[in-house]
């Protein structure tokens, strides 16, 4: 791959076009899916896999067109970036729900490169991450531009979906028994240094508050902050 030029926003609007790149390779290959972007939010609904049912409200004033990408369900999340946003969504009857962090990475800052022998593989099948984080195999199958890591013995995974100069980083996963052994942390120094390797100049992704500190580690920065609110 050749060289790609730095990314063209900065922060949180980077951050955005990274994520809503992120839903629409995750849609691609589903019949059953579909990324709607309209005028102050853009949400994903998958007919099958419900739990990537989300959308994010960026006018408070789009609220109800938001609600109406998920009419026949109620397994979905709307976020929340400011206190107008989230009053909308109180608003029209949501509760809140978790809070997650945005957060982004240089990769032209990375420090040292992981050894050989960090014990995590590049381009795994797919479907170790399925199994890892334990979702449908089918759900991570034909992702264009999807890249899936993992350690060795298939304890702890990631993976990385194309956005342009930008990767998204998902499906971060350790199995419970191999947690606090710093499998993730190295999951995810290969990875990173891979997609720079390939030529992308920043990485995003999606934090809860208690893995804030490992992704800190890596080099991301936070750039907002979610409010998550469900039906």
């Amino acid at each position: 791959m050749t060289a790609r030029t730095p990314a063209g926003s900065d922060g949180f609007a980077g951050y955005l076009a990274s994520l809503a790149r992120s839903w629409e390779a995750l849609a691609a290959p589903h019949d059953d899916a579909a990324v709607t972007r309209g005028d102050g939010f853009f949400a994903a609904r998958f007919a099958r896999h419900p739990v990537l049912n989300n959308a994010v409200l960026l006018d408070p004033a789009r609220v109800g067109d938001a609600r109406a990408v998920f009419e026949g369900t109620g397994s979905y999340a709307i976020w929340s970036a400011d206190e107008p946003a989230g009053a909308a969504l109180a608003a029209a009857g949501l509760r809140r729900d978790m809070t997650t962090v945005p957060m982004r990475a240089d990769l032209a800052a990375l420090d040292e490169a992981p050894g050989p022998d960090d014990g995590v593989l590049v381009e795994v099948d797919p479907g170790v991450v399925a199994t890892i984080c334990e979702v449908d195999d089918e759900l991570l199958r034909d992702v264009p531009g999807l890249l899936a890591f993992a350690t060795a013995g298939h304890e702890s995974c990631l993976v990385l979906l194309d956005a342009g100069d930008d990767v998204n980083v998902s499906f971060v996963e350790t199995r419970p028994a191999d947690r606090r052994r710093g499998l993730a942390r190295a999951v995810l120094r290969r990875a990173l240094w891979e997609a720079r390797r390939r030529g992308y100049a920043s990485a995003s992704l999606q934090s809860t508050e208690m893995a804030e500190t490992l992704y800190a580690g890596a080099g991301f920065v936070p750039v907002g902050r979610w409010q998550e609110w469900v039906p």
